[in-house]
């Protein structure tokens, strides 16, 4: 199957790849032989005779070792070698999620969307820019005379963009299947998220096992890995004491769940 990649983070399958193959590929060389006959005709009259001479030839092509190679081969390998390499192809998520453990690969067809809240906060929504346009147009409208009713005053706009424009919150994915109750769910490093990615579709997911949060528990979203907004007691209060109200649930992700570290999300 080729890989139509919405993510993958490049540094851990290089790290991967090391590991499964004893080193990283730079480049690769393959060289072809054959041979090509070079004729005449000779001889007088109605009789003739072939004389042909063989010339060797050489065709050499260069390659460089590519991500979508690379998340092939180490698919190829888990699904080959799962007991060895620790990977999960999961076909009965009840079954397959409730025996797993720290450290375990996944890899799962599902539905995948990020949360309201932190899609805005990490401006994979395009909240900043549409309150960066507001900004903008703030003025004209009120010169025009219209209707502002409802609309922050522009300090308020102004503080708001401030705020998150220094806000550094990565992107985080969500994966669930109407088959089960199972979820999954991890934070993405921006800088290997593809671009125009909509992460927001059906996809096969990739990711190592870090957390298996039981039914009726409670993962606070701002325990993933780069969510540095509270203290680590906080996140483990947090993590112990669940939502306060139905408010405060949107910052949290309800078990069953396996909080994932992604390699890769594709179709």
């Amino acid at each position: 199957m080729l890989i139509s990649a919405q993510y993958v983070d490049r540094d851990a399958l290089l790290n991967y790849i090391a590991g499964l193959e004893g080193g990283v590929r730079q480049t690769g060389v393959s060289r072809s032989k054959g041979s090509r006959g070079v004729g005449a005709a000779l001889g007088a009259g109605p009789v003739k005779a072939d004389a042909r001479g063989d010339r060797e030839s050489e065709d050499t092509l260069t390659t460089t070792d590519h991500d979508a190679s690379r998340l092939q081969r180490l698919i190829a390998a888990g699904r080959e070698s799962p007991d060895a390499l620790g990977w999960v192809e999961v076909l009965e998520p009840d079954t397959d999620f409730a025996g797993l453990s720290l450290g375990e690969f996944i890899e799962w067809e599902c539905d995948i969307f990020m949360p309201e809240g932190v899609a805005a906060l990490s401006n994979q929504s395009g909240f900043r820019e549409t309150l960066r346009q507001f900004q903008d147009l703030a003025p004209a409208a009120r010169a025009l005379g219209l209707d502002m009713n409802g609309m922050p005053a522009e300090d308020e706009m102004q503080a708001m963009g401030t705020f998150l424009e220094n806000l550094d919150v990565p992107p985080v994915v969500v994966g669930e299947d109407s088959d089960t109750a199972w979820r999954v769910v991890g934070s993405l490093t921006p800088q290997w998220v593809r671009p125009g990615a909509t992460l927001d579709d059906r996809v096969r997911i990739i990711g190592k096992v870090k957390k298996v949060v039981g039914e009726g528990k409670w993962y606070p979203l701002i325990s993933l890995p780069g969510m540095n907004l509270v203290s680590r007691e906080e996140r483990r209060r947090m993590e112990r004491e669940g939502p306060a109200d139905a408010a405060t649930q949107a910052n949290y992700a309800e078990g069953p769940l396996l909080v994932v570290e992604y390699l890769a999300i594709y179709s």
